[in-house]
């Protein structure tokens, strides 16, 4: 008995719906890859593809499920199963990938890593930040910036990236009067600054430049042998200077005698390692300035004659004529007058720093009581430090720990006294009476008061070592009440491109090639052998 012809073969109807199920949707993967906005079409041809491929299982509905009871369609489900299943976990691992968003840079500098500094600013952005690249659409300069901009954007909505090629919108471009290609245009507000390196920290002085509504004023004294913020040698301040701006500070020098005031609109007044007297009206001119609530850093060299400890005690600090000694130090490659300080007292200066910082040459800071003042310890030396108080022996190299004259280790170098200071006469509220006493709160600032017992670690020498430089803006930016620059500030990053000759370059090319080529080729093998079983 014969089998009907349709059970020998498929019907014309049927191939056709197979060959129009096929075009239909090939044709439409097509229209989706190169033409996405043509939802309409791919929607059409999508519905004809379900259509055919219905009216296939339909009409070929007996062939289908004796096909499906041979051993080759029983392996070929488990195989599918499994692919499914795969495919399926897959999926589910994008999913989650894609709800908690996490990235891991491998770089050997942390290229596309942001700096803890980067990100304390981009998340506490008061308004909105326009930023407008200037790039040649297809340069890898655009893509190497787009890459390094991508953590920012994903770190605050307030950030907000567009590419303009200069080549292509040349009216644009002389709208904002760019010259060079790579140029970076930032805007917030009224505001507009332009960055022609638009690296990580450039970026960030741009960002704080045009958020910024007003400019904090830092002034340096000078006129007793201080460090001097216009000095680019080794001794000199000029980098502190530049650092400063860069966070978005106004920098000036300030002779005080000549002044015969600190200004008001001084945020932070610094004295950097002066080494002759300041004279006793210079140092009530610093109290008056203490009395309205001002912030004042002052470094003091070991041995210095600036003549102001009585002032400083008067504010719970004692800073005896000493060197710090630290044999420890020489491990590092050091000296052991060269104390390195690693030790943090919990403090919003030092909140999660963990750089350590050399001192050149270091003297003891350390607090005492003090009416009115409260005082904190927040650098420490090492353990097997101590501080040298015979000058004399340390002069010839024999400087060994006394127990009577010697202060003990962990030595403290660096103290912060805080006092509340009223701005507006010293009348006290009425009991019961709520309105004086919420007036008299809002007339009371904080005067702020700091002494490190060097100014070497701060200088164009020693700034760039290490966290030297991350200390001293972390202190100035407590002082001048700019918490959120508190951090670690973003580093030169070093991009590293592997280099590679003509053979190195042909041999990965070949092991490329012949390593998918060879399981390839084994699959095609094992395959024929067992389909001639």
């Amino acid at each position: 008995m014969s089998l009907p012809d349709g059970d020998k073969k498929m019907k014309t109807s049927s191939k056709v719906a197979a060959w129009l199920a096929s075009i239909s949707a090939i044709c439409g993967l097509f229209i989706y890859v190169l033409a996405p906005d043509k939802t309409t079409p791919a929607l059409i041809l999508l519905a004809i593809t379900v259509l055919n491929t219905i009216l296939l299982g339909v009409s070929e509905r007996k062939n289908l499920l004796r096909a499906l009871k041979t051993r080759s369609a029983v392996h070929g489900t488990n195989s599918l199963v499994l692919v499914v299943i795969f495919l399926g976990i897959l999926v589910f691992i994008n999913l989650i990938a894609f709800r908690h968003n996490q990235q891991f840079d491998f770089t050997e500098s942390g290229f596309y890593t942001l700096s803890p500094q980067t990100k304390k600013i981009i998340a506490s952005l008061p308004r909105e930040v326009r930023l407008t690249a200037f790039f040649q659409i297809d340069s890898p300069e655009k893509k190497l910036f787009q890459d390094r901009m991508q953590s920012i954007l994903e770190s605050s909505d307030k950030v907000s990236l567009s590419f303009i090629d200069p080549d292509k919108n040349p009216a644009i471009t002389k709208q904002y009067g760019i010259t060079t290609y790579g140029t970076v245009v930032l805007e917030s507000g009224k505001k507009e600054s332009k960055i022609r390196d638009p690296n990580e920290a450039n970026l960030i002085n741009g960002i704080l430049k045009v958020t910024k509504d007003e400019q904090k004023v830092i002034r340096f004294l000078e006129g007793h042998g201080e460090k001097r913020i216009d000095d680019f040698e080794n001794q000199g301040f000029s980098t502190v200077k530049g650092a400063l701006e860069k966070d978005g500070f106004k920098v000036e020098k300030l002779l005080l005698l000549q002044s015969g005031e600190i200004p008001d609109d001084t945020e932070l007044f610094i004295i950097p390692g002066p080494e002759k007297p300041i004279l006793p009206e210079e140092q009530e001119l610093i109290q008056e300035y203490l009395d309205k609530g001002g912030s004042v850093l002052l470094l003091l060299d070991p041995q210095s004659k600036a003549g102001i400890e009585n002032f400083l005690k008067q504010w719970g600090i004692d800073t005896p004529d000493s060197f710090v000694i630290d044999p420890m130090s020489k491990l590092f490659g050091g000296d052991y007058a060269a104390p390195v300080v690693s030790q943090y007292v919990a403090h919003k200066i030092t909140s999660d720093f963990t750089l350590p910082t050399i001192f050149p040459l270091l003297r003891t800071v350390t607090a005492i009581k003090s009416t009115g003042a409260d005082t904190t310890e927040f650098l420490l030396t090492g353990a097997n430090s101590w501080g040298e108080t015979n000058l004399d022996v340390l002069k010839e190299g024999k400087s060994q720990f006394d127990e009577k004259s010697d202060i003990k280790g962990p030595v403290s170098v660096a103290v912060v006294s805080t006092r509340e200071v009223s701005t507006e006469g010293t009348k006290e509220p009425e009991k019961n009476n709520k309105s004086d006493a919420t007036a008299n709160l809002k007339n009371i600032k904080k005067a702020h008061l700091i002494v490190i017992g060097d100014s070497d670690f701060a200088g164009n020498q020693y700034f760039n070592f290490s966290g030297n430089g991350d200390l001293f803006l972390n202190i100035a930016s407590f002082l001048a009440e700019e918490e959120n620059l508190i951090s670690i500030r973003p580093k030169e990053r070093k991009n590293s491109p592997l280099s590679l000759t003509s053979d190195q370059g042909m041999l990965i090319l070949m092991l490329g090639l012949l390593t998918p080529s060879f399981v390839i080729f084994i699959g095609v093998r094992t395959w024929w052998r067992r389909r001639r079983l």
